[in-house]
């Protein structure tokens, strides 16, 4: 049995592989309308007839458009990724600061676990660390992290390089915390 797929359904999976296409290349948002479809519909009407450019165009790919699918992506890959963590037995979280032009501090947090005998990594996220660049805020921003994602139970964080031994909590095993966990 075959199963129809409408041209809406179509379009819609268009503009999520162009929206996609313009994030990969980190064009403005605004080239999905003002070029992309242009050429589109200019190589269409030349090539298949003009009936076939109002397909085309049904493609929505504004740049609020284009946004919203990026934004969409981008939190369905982050979903997955939390969900192979909650399955992995252990993973490592490095978190390393660093300053924008803007002079603030920024945490980027990388990932590792194991899945299928590999060792898998993947960027987590970048947050902006509002106060000073203590363990303990920075702490803060990456437990804020998991908390609004409503992971925060079980996670065990590895032991952070000598630099940052001196932590206060860095530290949780089935939910608690464990202040001053030595080394």
């Amino acid at each position: 049995m075959k199963s129809a797929v409408t041209v809406s359904e179509k379009a819609l999976e268009a503009s999520y592989h162009v929206a996609k296409l313009i994030a990969r290349q980190k064009k403005p948002h605004t080239v999905g309308e003002t070029l992309i479809k242009a050429a589109c519909m200019e190589i269409v009407r030349l090539m298949l007839g003009p009936n076939e450019v109002k397909e085309v165009n049904k493609v929505s790919l504004s740049a609020d458009t284009v946004k919203r699918r990026i934004h969409d992506m981008s939190s369905d890959i982050l979903g997955t990724l939390i969900k192979k963590l909650l399955s992995a037995e252990k993973f490592a979280l490095q978190i390393s600061e660093t300053t924008d032009i803007k002079n603030k501090a920024q945490l980027i947090a990388i990932v590792r676990f194991v899945e299928e005998d590999f060792i898998k990594e993947h960027y987590l996220f970048c947050k902006e660390v509002p106060e000073r660049t203590t363990g303990e805020e920075i702490f803060r921003v990456t437990d804020d992290f998991f908390k609004i994602e409503n992971r925060d139970e079980s996670i065990d964080y590895l032991s952070p390089p000598k630099q940052y031994r001196n932590w206060k909590v860095l530290f949780f095993r089935n939910g608690r915390e464990f202040p001053n966990t030595p080394w």
